[in-house]
């Protein structure tokens, strides 16, 4: 008896660790430019490090990054995609995040030369 009580919670707790059992997920890239080229200070950006989880982790890249900057990643179905880029210097950025490489969900421009620029997006379920 002990052993099909065991093998249910076994069962149980395998089926709730995965929140999204879909895998349901978005193809998400990543764009930051300059008016002119230089380097960026910082860039942060979500991705989801398991398409099967509803978690999205940042990364930061610190510089100096070159413009433009681009990356494609993962966000898992209803979790925000985010980019946000800090320049050195008085450039100007630009931010866009697209679906497929090719189509425009956000796009952002820094009020700023010198200011950090943000986009942001929350994914479709």
């Amino acid at each position: 008896m002990n052993v099909k009580i065991v093998a249910v919670a076994a069962v149980v707790l395998g089926v709730t660790a995965c929140s999204n059992p879909s895998g349901k997920s978005w193809a998400i890239t990543y764009e930051v430019t300059g008016q002119s080229e230089g380097p960026l200070a910082e860039v942060t950006y979500a991705n989801s490090p398991n398409r099967y989880e509803d978690k999205v982790a940042d990364h930061k890249v610190t510089g100096p990054v070159g413009t433009p900057w681009k990356e494609a990643v993962v966000i898992t179905a209803g979790q925000k995609a985010q980019v946000t880029a800090t320049p050195t210097g008085n450039l100007k950025l630009t931010c866009r995040i697209l679906l497929d490489g090719r189509k425009v969900l956000a796009t952002a421009t820094a009020s700023t030369a010198g200011k950090p620029v943000t986009c942001e997006k929350v994914t479709d379920s």
